[in-house]
């Protein structure tokens, strides 16, 4: 019991410390400049462009299969769609500016975020019932990707006007599924392939459809000009080269 605890333990930190320190790194940076928030935004959605298609799904098409993949991702989108249509009725009450489609698209990627987290915290606990060291390997590599998820959640949260505390707690938040994710995993050992197959895809399908339809748009909206392209691919390159060294 006790090391499903530290697990448990281990699993938490790394969630809440990645996207945590993705949280604290937005939030020393974002400015009020309209190019610069501009080319922050594409940065971040390239990021998590990288993260999806070079991390997420091909995991999620080598442990599933390409029919898992697919019900994942159209699951991911459908939830976004209906996330969507029920917190602009919630939030718009209490934010009633043209910045509260950064903080819809904020809470829709914390919410793909959590969602990621758990599969996450799933191969960590599985990883540590294997053996220590590949569980400790696991749970680098995972504390790595979640920076970036940090830094594109955080980014829009603060552009809509939400306090720094607020979105630093709710980064920390997002991290939390991974503890829960590394419990279940170290209880039962090995997971379904098909479940975590699943939940890798729908994360993924989650992010596509937030950054593709929230993300990018919203970045060209602040400054029409190239920063935010510019800030795409370089956030792009760099989401390859945090996948391919994770790995």
């Amino acid at each position: 019991m006790s090391s499903i605890f530290i697990t448990t333990i281990i699993g938490s930190l790394v969630g809440i410390t990645g996207t945590g320190l993705g949280g604290l790194t937005a939030l020393s940076i974002v400015k009020s400049n309209n190019k610069f928030l501009s080319s922050l935004l594409g940065f971040t959605s390239g990021l998590m462009l990288a993260v999806v298609t070079f991390d997420l799904l091909p995991e999620a098409f080598s442990i599933g299969g390409l029919f898992t993949e697919i019900i994942g991702i159209l699951l991911g989108i459908l939830t976004v769609i209906l996330i969507e249509d029920f917190i602009p009725v919630f939030y718009k009450t209490y934010h009633k500016t043209s910045k509260s489609n950064f903080l819809k698209t904020g809470i829709i990627l914390g919410v793909g975020i959590a969602i990621h987290n758990l599969p996450e915290g799933l191969a960590i606990g599985s990883s540590f019932m294997f053996t220590t060291q590949m569980g400790f390997n696991i749970a680098l590599v995972i504390a790595l990707h979640n920076i970036p998820e940090g830094i594109a959640m955080a980014t829009p949260l603060r552009i809509s006007g939400m306090s720094k505390i607020k979105v630093l707690l709710l980064t920390l938040l997002s991290g939390v599924p991974t503890g829960v994710g590394a419990f279940i995993g170290a209880v039962l050992g090995n997971i379904s392939d098909f479940f975590i197959s699943l939940c890798l895809a729908f994360a993924g399908g989650t992010m596509l459809y937030i950054t593709c339809g929230e993300l990018i748009p919203n970045a060209k909206k602040l400054y029409s000009g190239r920063a935010s392209t510019i800030g795409l691919t370089i956030g792009f390159i760099i989401g390859i080269v945090i996948v391919v060294n994770s790995h």
